[in-house]
């Protein structure tokens, strides 16, 4: 395994990103090392799935994960201990432990973030996704951020996926879950998203960098990490390597 882990820089959260698709074509056998590679419960969830594209994305996703931390922290990937954490958050299972990552996959892509600087979220959807009702912007969003949407006409849907995409990397990165009033998280969307925390969230800790940007031709990406000493890190986006998969 090719390793950046001694030229990794703390000031950088990288996003490594990869599809089903390529998965699929490395053949039967890549399939089965990477399934080699799970625990037993993660085998079991695996077999659960219903559908293969949702089965293809959960085993993608940990194959990348786990290479990805083992890259920070220099061991096999497989040998790193992994745990869920708030809400289903993962973690690496080590208190000493300073690597930060979170998972999240939409039609065929996966994506996996990872951060030295404190904890890091992030979500991805589809731009083409199910039908959205119009309901969801009054329920989901603020007053400005609604009013933003509104004003996008036909184009409502894909403008309402960008600030729904940047609140769950926030949600996933502190553990909250969608059981937050979702409009408390305001974000302004701008070169660099910047949010603000209101009502249930009124006092929460503002030492957040947000990033959003197209990854492919049909999705969005984005990413929260804490950044508690105020300094933005650079949020850089990569394929997958390589060298990296099984």
């Amino acid at each position: 395994m090719t390793t950046l882990a001694s030229s990794d820089d703390p000031r950088v959260v990288y996003v490594w990103h990869g599809t089903v698709d390529a998965f699929l074509a490395r053949g039967d056998a890549a399939q089965a090392s990477a399934l080699a590679m799970l625990r037993p419960a993660e085998r079991e969830r695996h077999g659960r799935f219903r559908y293969d594209d949702d089965r293809h994305m959960f085993l993608l996703g940990r194959i990348m994960a786990r290479a990805i931390v083992a890259d920070a922290i220099g061991e096999a990937p497989h040998d790193w201990p992994w745990r869920e954490g708030p809400r289903g958050r993962p973690e690496v299972d080590r208190a000493e432990c300073s690597v930060s990552f979170n998972l999240a996959h939409s039609a065929g892509l996966v994506v996996c973030a990872r951060s030295t600087t404190g904890p890091v979220g992030v979500d991805v959807e589809h731009r083409s996704r199910a039908p959205l009702e119009h309901a969801l912007v009054a329920r989901c969003c603020a007053d400005d951020e609604a009013a933003d949407v509104n004003a996008r006409g036909d184009g409502w849907r894909d403008h309402f996926l960008k600030y729904w995409t940047l609140k769950e990397s926030y949600l996933k990165a502190t553990g909250l879950g969608i059981s937050v009033h979702l409009p408390d998280v305001r974000f302004r969307l701008e070169s660099s998203p910047s949010a603000a925390f209101t009502g249930s969230l009124a006092g929460a800790d503002a030492g957040w960098t947000f990033d959003l940007r197209e990854t492919l031709p049909h999705h969005y990406v984005a990413v929260a990490t804490s950044t508690p000493d105020g300094m933005r890190p650079t949020v850089t986006h990569l394929p997958f390597p390589e060298t990296w998969w099984p």
